[in-house]
C-alpha cells in the first residue's frame, strides 16, 4: 500500500497553452470566410431582368447599391430612400467619406425592375458618371429554363 502513495514533493504539471492563439485565429478565420453578411436590405419591390449567362462579382467592398423597383419617385441608394434627382448630391458624399485612395474604385450595382423606362436607367448612369463611377454592374436573375 506504501507504493501507492502520492509523494508530498510530487507536482502536477501545468497546462501549456502555447497553441491556444492558433487555434482561437483558426477558429476566428472559418467563421469569417463561412458567413455571408447582407450589407444593404432590398426595400423595394423588384422584378429583375432574366439573363442566360451570368458572372458573380469577385470584389465585394467598395460598393453602392442603387435599386430602383416599381415605384419610380424614389430609389433605394444604399439603405435608404432618395429621390432621382438628390442622386448626384448622395454619390459625392458617399465618395468624399472614402479614403482618397479608395475613392477611384468605387463600384455601383444597379438593381433595376425589369419595367423601368430606359430614361431613368440613362439619368442614373450620368449621375454616376459624373461622380467619376465608372465601373457599373447591373443585377440580373438567372433563367432557370435550359
Amino acid at each position: 500500500m506504501s507504493r501507492f502513495r502520492k509523494s508530498a514533493n510530487r507536482q502536477v504539471p501545468g497546462l501549456n497553452t502555447a497553441a491556444l492563439p492558433d487555434l482561437v485565429f483558426t477558429l476566428l478565420f472559418f467563421f469569417m470566410i463561412v458567413t455571408s453578411m447582407q450589407t444593404v436590405p432590398v426595400m423595394t419591390q423588384l422584378d429583375l431582368p432574366v439573363t442566360e449567362e451570368m458572372q458573380k462579382l469577385q470584389e465585394k467592398s467598395l460598393l453602392v447599391y442603387i435599386m430602383v423597383g416599381k415605384d419610380l419617385h424614389q430609389i433605394q441608394f444604399n439603405s435608404g430612400f432618395i429621390a432621382l434627382d438628390d442622386l448626384p448630391a448622395h454619390l459625392q458624399s458617399f465618395k468624399t467619406e472614402l479614403p482618397e485612395a479608395d475613392r477611384g474604385k468605387l463600384t455601383a450595382i444597379l438593381k433595376i425592375d425589369k419595367d423601368t423606362q430606359m430614361s431613368v436607367v440613362h439619368k442614373i448612369k450620368e449621375s454616376l458618371r459624373g461622380a467619376g463611377v465608372l465601373t457599373v454592374h447591373y443585377s440580373v436573375v438567372k433563367n432557370s429554363r435550359r
